[in-house]
């Protein structure tokens, strides 16, 4: 693959997972108010998929966790592409995966809690 190529798909897959990111920041708020009764909360698949509407079950522990990373997102596995990002964290239900490339400078530069 041609490096302006590989750019550009790096760019774009962390562009549309930075959209996911957001709506899960939102989610997040939501599901503070349940946590006392619902121990595992359900998250939208953080994949470059724009179309993709899987949820992932983790805590909010385990969401605050990623959060920690500007650049890193949880996706379904089998949703990851490792020519825009590397697996960092798998369990069973979900991978970690972290851009690279300028796709990591677009994360970091749309991750919504360091705008604030």
């Amino acid at each position: 693959m041609e490096a302006a190529t590989r750019e550009l798909r790096q760019v774009r897959a962390a562009q549309n997972q930075s959209l996911f990111r957001e709506i899960n920041e939102r989610i997040n708020a939501l599901n503070d108010a349940f946590s006392i009764v619902l121990p595992r909360e359900e998250w939208l698949c953080e994949c470059a998929d724009v179309a993709c509407v899987e949820r992932i079950e983790m805590t909010g522990a385990e969401y605050e966790a990623i959060r920690q990373g500007p650049n890193r997102f949880p996706v379904i596995p089998g949703h990851e592409l490792p020519e825009v990002e590397r697996v960092v964290e798998a369990n069973d239900c979900y991978l970690v995966v972290e851009k690279i490339g300028a796709g990591a400078a677009v994360a970091q530069d749309h991750h919504p809690r360091q705008r604030h």
